[in-house]
């Protein structure tokens, strides 16, 4: 007997035997084109991911509107055929047998079109094997460490990432922009400590490995990465001791933006946060192609980073 289907997930999609998944395709499409002009696809996304993390992404492609993706949307368990549902764009598939994920995301991928894998969750087996059906893999789990260590070996085979790389993009940029300062980029070398504030370890970890893998780190430079029982915000404020220069990053209180300021210098620098929901950040991993080799230098300093 096939696994239960997740309620909630793919409401409108109607069930169907695995083996007719792409003749359900082929109907609900030739129905489509009936009722509206049809959208070309331009790419398969497949999610995988526990059963309660499948329906919030699910819910962020879906908000991303008309962009042209088949979804694959997959959760492990016992079944070699389990039942699936399916609706004109997307394909939910509950209780795979995770040796038959490579087969199945084969068989329902777009073949002549790029694939992305949304990885929520699932065996780390399971993960290597996939990153050769990927164009791109971007991780998305709550404790990544063990995740993050089978992903080193995989930067040769798929563009790797970490939705917690989208995240941080406006703080990351932003702290760019103030190391144009010549004050700061000459005290960088002599840097002696950085603070960390966050609400999230991880993305803090990742924001330090970046820091790590881009600055003159000396080897005497402290990391101190403090955690806030308060906030599950990737991160709230960043300090670094540049030689003398003081280099400070946070939120604007009741704002949504990012405050950037430097010791001796007149110079401040505010900019939005941007959107940070599911959808923004998913939609702005999948409109990237190629290796990020800043990530992937973030990644194997942040390995080194106490968990």
């Amino acid at each position: 007997m096939s696994e239960k289907l997740i309620d909630g997930l793919l409401p409108s999609g109607h069930d169907v035997p695995f083996g007719e998944i792409e003749a359900a395709f082929a109907r609900l499409a030739h129905d489509g084109r009936r009722r509206r002009v049809p959208r070309a696809l331009l790419a398969t996304v497949i999610v995988v991911g526990p059963p309660g993390r499948l329906i919030p992404a699910a819910e962020a492609l879906d908000q991303l509107g008309d962009v042209g993706v088949r979804a694959i949307l997959i959760s492990e368990g016992t079944q070699a055929e389990p039942v699936a549902r399916v609706t004109d764009t997307a394909v939910a598939v509950s209780g795979l047998a995770p040796k038959y994920l490579n087969n199945a995301v084969a068989a329902l991928r777009l073949s002549s079109l790029p694939a992305a894998v949304w990885w929520r969750g699932g065996s780390i087996e399971t993960f290597g094997d996939i990153a050769e059906l990927a164009d791109r893999l971007i991780m998305d789990i709550e404790h990544p460490d063990e995740l993050w260590k089978a992903a080193l070996g995989l930067f040769e085979r798929t563009a790797l990432t970490d939705l917690r790389w989208a995240a941080l993009t406006r703080w990351r940029s932003a702290l760019a922009h103030l190391f144009d300062l010549p004050n700061v980029r000459r005290g960088a070398a002599a840097m002696k400590q950085v603070t960390i504030e966050t609400g999230d370890r991880p993305s803090a970890r990742l924001y330090g490995g970046w820091l790590k893998s881009s600055l003159p780190w000396p080897s005497s430079a402290k990391l101190d990465i403090r955690q806030s029982a308060a906030s599950s915000a990737p991160l709230e404020c960043v300090s670094l001791d540049c030689g003398g220069v003081a280099v400070n990053l946070r939120m604007r209180e009741g704002k949504r933006c990012l405050e950037g300021t430097a010791s001796a210098s007149e110079s401040e620098r505010i900019v939005p946060t941007g959107d940070s929901s599911l959808a923004s950040l998913i939609g702005e991993e999948l409109g990237m192609r190629t290796r990020d080799l800043a990530f992937e230098r973030a990644l194997i300093a942040a390995r080194q980073i106490p968990t």
